[in-house]
């Protein structure tokens, strides 16, 4: 069986004077609208010592990646977390996954 996961690696800024709390209840807010998105698996967002998030998501096909990133910028939920990202600073990547690791639940 061919292996689809596909790894969406979004990499950005906060616009000046929004709060690393405020952003990350913004991109929280979204969570139920891409939990529902056909092909989504996981995701996580990281903020690095130089201002830069990461918004990894893994999702079970390129194509549902991309489904999904046509329609996020009509979704009423993604407002508010998208006027808060600096747009010029925003790069997305997709990238096959191939090593997806999480812990067992048991663990």
């Amino acid at each position: 069986m061919q292996n689809h996961l596909t790894a969406e690696i979004v990499t950005f800024r906060a616009l000046p004077g929004i709060s690393r709390e405020t952003l990350r209840d913004r991109a929280e807010s979204i969570g139920p609208w891409l939990a529902a998105c056909p092909g989504f698996l996981s995701r996580t967002l990281s903020l690095n010592d130089t201002g830069i998030w990461t918004d990894h998501i893994v999702w079970a096909h390129p194509a549902q990646a991309k489904a999904a990133g046509d329609k996020i910028l009509a979704e009423p939920s993604a407002a508010p977390f998208m006027a808060a990202i600096e747009g010029s600073s925003v790069a997305v990547s997709h990238a096959p996954v191939i090593i997806w690791q999480t812990a067992c639940a048991d663990a």
